[in-house]
């Protein structure tokens, strides 16, 4: 543009001011480039952006200065080819900054006011007639230059926002790839790991069991009671796994039903009785009879957690206590301890998986941190309401709403002792591992089961054939050799039979539960499962049936 409009004067005869044009106006080019090199010889930064685009602003204004008066110069209102060339000034430089490709608008701003505003009022000063009137168009298409160049300048930062979301959105993109990598690699690991421990500790647990029947010396069950103990800790910590798994896959169903509480408190009483007394706290439960309703296993699991939370951190000389109150139509039951409290901000992230709060001096750290990330999944599964309140250095407050219901309603206490099952029921075991079908195959004997013992499927399938009867209980372990699935299992034997027959899934798995929910009249029980969980499957599944 410079060297086009010299060309012009050149042409109009004034080789004076073409010099003093291309001198002037250089000048200012170069300034800009050499201004910019000075400011960020490394480029535009985070640390220079500012400072830069300041100056840049201030020499744009100082060039739109130098471009207007030059024009004004130039200006002879006798002349028509003057009043062009001088048009033709101030339009070439002011122009530009409209397009979209004037990306800051501050810039423009500060150019086109100083070349168009003093040439526009030296305009209607100095020209008179009829061509007055472009100094009035100039100030318009002065105003409509600035409404132009907002509109680029929303038009590139809706550009550049759009830019910097869809990197955004890729580099989250590939940061979820590699956390579903991460996390499908740990899905696998815990898996396996889960499934190959359970085995071995399911086996410990049938063969402890049905060893404390054959003892008669006090030393002998003391000895046992130790390795019951250790065992309990194991199962306990996998089973954590296990569960947490299990109920955000779906898997875990509620089965609601009006109980009574005694039933409940007087098996945690028995359960927790020992473990208070080794901690030298005092264990107080109590509460009237009162008829509830809701899932009542699932509702044990969640008082378990809260109470053995209250018992463990609870320090020597404490108090925990479990109890009941009415509340109109509910009643509110709660574990309330003297430990040491939980502060505000923990108590915000509690719940949450695998926290564990730091343990006092002389404590020693137990556990995964997933207790009351049970209890708090268990609540919402039954749709209850949890209240947990703590104060540091008053104790802690945590318990559940349930709904009352009438006492007459409540059906008879399933029974908890690990005694005979009544009626010598049939029940199908496949289990692919020896140690633990040779193991749960003496204890459901020793129980008065009749047992059909199968290593896999396709065996179960054939003994079922030869037997007499129907079996009253299905016993699967999911997982079995060469790929086969006990969901599948379970299936084909019903389909066998032409019956849905009660059954128990016994997974050491932590994952891929989702199947498992969408099957009927079929208990999931997580590995290593205590005798007396399975013992109570039989009597709530298996006894009635044959009673009637």
């Amino acid at each position: 543009m410079i060297i086009y409009l010299a060309a012009l004067v050149i042409l109009n005869g004034d080789l004076h001011f073409a010099g003093v044009w291309l001198a002037a106006t250089s000048t200012m080019v170069a300034i800009v480039y050499i201004s910019a090199r000075l400011m960020a010889p490394d480029g535009v930064t985070a640390q220079n952006y500012k400072r830069y685009l300041f100056i840049h602003t201030a020499i744009s204004g100082l060039t739109g200065l130098v471009w207007g008066g030059l024009a004004s110069a130039y200006l002879d209102p006798g002349d028509l080819f003057d009043l062009f060339i001088a048009i033709n000034m101030a339009f070439s430089i002011t122009v530009g900054g409209m397009l979209p490709s004037a990306e800051y608008r501050p810039t423009y701003i500060s150019l086109a006011t100083g070349t168009l505003v003093p040439f526009s009022i030296y305009w209607l000063l100095t020209v008179d007639g009829p061509l007055r009137i472009i100094g009035v168009g100039l100030l318009i298409y002065y105003s409509f230059g600035l409404l132009v160049s907002a509109r680029a300048e929303v038009q590139t930062i809706a550009t550049l926002a759009a830019e910097r979301t869809r990197d955004l959105t890729r580099q989250l993109q590939e940061q979820n790839r590699v956390i579903e990598q991460a996390s499908a690699s740990k899905s696998r690991f815990l898996a396996a790991t889960s499934h190959d421990m359970s085995q071995p500790l399911q086996a410990q647990s049938f063969f402890i069991t049905a060893m404390r029947r054959t003892l008669n010396q006090p030393e002998q069950v003391e000895l046992l009671d130790k390795i019951e103990a250790c065992w309990r800790s194991q199962q306990h910590l996998l089973q954590a796994l296990v569960e947490t798994a299990r109920l955000d896959s779906g898997a875990i169903i509620a089965r609601r039903r009006v109980f009574g509480l005694a039933t409940i408190m007087d098996t945690l009483r028995a359960e927790f009785a020992e473990l208070a007394s080794r901690g030298k706290v005092e264990l107080r439960i109590s509460g009237a009879p009162v008829g509830v309703e809701s899932d009542p296993l699932l509702v044990t699991r969640i008082l378990r957690n809260l109470l053995g939370n209250a018992v463990k951190f609870t320090p020597p000389g404490g108090q925990v206590e479990l109890s009941w109150t009415r509340e109109g139509e509910t009643a509110f039951i709660e574990v309330r301890d003297t430990g040491p409290g939980i502060s505000t901000i923990d108590r915000d992230r509690i719940f949450d998986e695998y926290v564990q709060l730091e343990p006092t001096a002389g404590e020693a750290r137990e556990g995964l941190g997933l207790g009351l990330t049970i209890v708090r999944q268990l609540a919402r599964k039954l749709e209850i309401e949890l209240r947990f309140d703590s104060t540091p250095g008053a104790g802690t407050r945590a318990g559940i709403v349930l709904p009352v219901r009438n006492l007459d309603e409540v059906a008879a206490p399933i029974q908890t002792e690990v005694e005979g099952v009544p009626g010598s029921p049939l029940v199908l075991l496949v289990e692919d591992e020896a140690a633990l079908r040779e193991g749960l195959t003496m204890l459901l004997t020793d129980w008065g089961c009749r047992v059909i013992a199968a290593a896999s499927g396709h065996e179960a399938l054939e003994l079922l054939s030869w037997a007499d009867a129907e079996p009253a209980l299905l016993i699967i372990d999911k997982r079995l050799a060469d790929g086969e699935d006990g969901l599948d299992t379970i299936l084909a034997l019903r389909a066998e039979v032409v019956a849905d027959i009660p059954a128990v899934l016994l997974t050491g798995d932590i994952y891929q539960f989702e199947r498992a929910g969408g099957i009927e009249n079929m208990t999931v029980l997580a590995k290593p499962a205590d005798a007396t969980q399975l013992h109570a499957i039989l009597l709530e599944t298996v006894a009635p049936s044959r009673r009637t």
